[in-house]
């Protein structure tokens, strides 16, 4: 019996008819009356196929003629077209994270989908005897456009919905601060100073007091609370002062606040509209927190302020520390809280010149790019 998925396999190689014809693997035997083996394959090949296109009608399938490969779904085409298009759509959603990756961000949603592509497709490939041919080649080009187009519409849907464009490229600041060359993130015309958090966590706890210090430096802070870590994970019961519901009058900053008030658990603090989880998709894709942003250009991901020098202490006991600027909390939790003023002065052009001129501001003002 003739392999015709072989035949169509040879022909695409270049073969000829004749070389075609001996090959034992085809399977093609003809009586020796018959004349030229390749003549009499090819005359066959195209009787068949003659024959196919006549006989093909609604209720048959394309599993019914082995020469119509383009038209059957199967799991290896499938496959060919899933992983080029998910490869070019997590690599564009990496490169701009917002607005491609805003709302399916490239880590980890797009590379989970793309390494189970991946094992889609070495398991198809496996179970199939023809694994690249005519077919399998079109479909990764269809998968390479139909990334293009997907990873394109997400950005065009984005970019309606308000999110901004942010790079992944970024330079080293002072004390773990990154900054990326983003258009500036401004809320009534002064710069944004978003936090994302959670109440339960203690390195959000520990920091809190040195972001509270610094806005407190622009304006007045309002509706803050006192409140804890959680006492069963690690720094536990750290003082915290609660951001979540604050509010600060100010002409040189907007608050923007993220953070889980459970303080006995860990959770993900609900973002809202699509600028806000931009930035976090973009920047702290793996979940870490506490994260800051000041200004759409400089952020920091993690503790800024070690919760192990607060261990035993109160929240007022902390509060009055500050207050005397004196004592071990106080050593702790200034200089984090200066360095977020010369961010905040930094974005604000050197304004206002009661927080720039302070010596410890003014210092950290010049390591800022």
């Amino acid at each position: 019996m003739v392999d015709w998925e072989l035949v169509e396999r040879r022909r695409t190689k270049g073969w000829d008819w004749d070389r075609i014809a001996g090959d034992p693997k085809v399977g093609f035997h003809v009586e020796e009356a018959a004349g030229d083996r390749g003549r009499a394959l090819r005359a066959l090949y195209y009787q068949r196929r003659s024959k196919s296109k006549r006989s093909a009608s609604p209720g048959r399938t394309g599993s019914d003629f082995p020469e119509s490969e383009e038209r059957r779904w199967t799991l290896e085409r499938v496959g060919a077209i899933l992983v080029p298009m998910l490869a070019v759509w997590f690599v564009l959603a990496l490169l701009v994270p917002s607005p491609v990756g805003a709302f399916v961000p490239a880590i980890p949603d797009l590379l989970l989908a793309l390494l189970a592509s991946v094992a889609f497709l070495a398991f198809a490939l496996l179970r199939s005897a023809n694994r690249w041919n005519p077919t399998i080649r079109n479909s990764v080009v269809a998968g390479v456009v139909l990334g293009l187009v997907v990873a394109g519409s997400f950005g065009i849907a984005a970019v309606a919905s308000g999110c901004p464009t942010l790079t992944s490229a970024t330079t080293g600041e002072p004390a773990n601060f990154s900054k990326a060359n983003d258009p500036a993130w401004t809320d009534g015309g002064v710069p944004v100073f978003f936090f994302d958090g959670s109440t339960a966590c203690p390195f959000c706890s520990a920091s809190s007091w040195a972001m509270s210090m610094a806005l407190g430096a622009f304006g007045t802070l309002s509706g803050t609370s006192y409140d804890r870590s959680n006492p069963g994970d690690s720094f536990p019961n750290t003082p915290e002062v609660v951001l979540a519901g604050a509010t600060l009058q100010s002409r040189w900053v907007s608050l923007h606040v993220a953070e889980s008030t459970n303080d006995n658990q860990i959770t993900a603090a609900p973002t809202t509209g699509c600028v806000e989880p931009a930035y976090v998709n973009s920047y702290d894709s793996h979940g870490y927190i506490p994260f800051v942003v000041i200004d759409g250009q400089y952020f920091h991901v993690g503790a800024m302020v070690d919760p192990a020098k607060l261990a035993g202490l109160s929240p007022p006991q902390v509060q009055g520390q500050l207050d005397n600027q004196s004592g071990p909390a106080w050593n702790a939790i200034s200089p984090t809280a200066y360095l977020l003023e010369a961010f905040l002065v930094k974005a604000n052009g050197g304004q206002p010149a009661s927080v720039a001129n302070d010596p410890s501001v003014a210092a950290l003002l010049r390591q800022i790019r």
